[in-house]
């Protein structure tokens, strides 16, 4: 019973300490767009981290310890023991604990391997009057948030090009000002949950 509670704590404080990146990207995969809340997790990342840590090392250690000699009653004696999926299970929670808690890390790599879409063409029947415009983004905290503000971008009618750096909180944007207002470009990326200034 113990460690079954270390291992659900545990995949369920990570889950909670990896809110703000898996959040946005799930809803965002979707189409329903990133939510703010999601962001008001990533302060208190490190405590979910930490109570993670100290339910899967519970679950470790009541997988693990040496059961205690209990007193014997007549000629049965009986000790407790880990049930037979305890401990393989407590592995898998770890593996999935890890791939939650390092989402951030390597999402981004992993969507940018695997993204197969292209940027959109300017249209050929009259010339495109492309500028550029660079949006200063706060909230960003991951990978993840990059993609969302990225994509939110890019599905903008008159969008020709997006790129998003997390270090620098900026968004660079190539766009056909025949089609698309700055105003309105801030407004793509405050629909997913952050704010833009130009």
């Amino acid at each position: 019973m113990n460690e079954k509670v270390g291992i659900l704590g545990a995949i369920g404080t990570a889950i909670v300490a990896s809110i703000c990146c898996i959040g946005p990207v799930v809803l965002a995969g979707l189409g329903i767009g990133a939510v703010a809340a999601a962001q008001a997790f990533a302060p208190y990342r490190p405590l979910f981290l930490a109570v993670t840590a100290v339910l899967l090392g519970l679950g470790f250690y009541y997988a693990y310890r040496k059961p205690k000699q209990a007193a014997c009653e007549g000629e049965v004696c009986e000790t407790p023991r880990v049930t037979r999926w305890g401990r393989p299970l407590l592995w898998i929670a770890t593996a999935i604990v890890v791939a939650l808690v390092t989402f951030p890390y390597y999402y981004g790599s992993l969507y940018a391997a695997f993204d197969k879409s292209h940027q959109p063409a300017p249209v050929a029947d009259k010339p495109a009057q492309l500028s550029t415009v660079e949006l200063k983004i706060s909230g960003m905290t991951c990978g993840g948030c990059v993609i969302s503000v990225r994509k939110a971008l890019l599905e903008t009618p008159g969008v020709t090009a997006a790129e998003v750096d997390l270090d620098s909180a900026r968004a660079k944007v190539v766009y056909d000002q025949s089609k698309v207002a700055k105003a309105e470009l801030i407004e793509a990326i405050s629909k997913t949950g952050f704010k833009a200034s130009l």
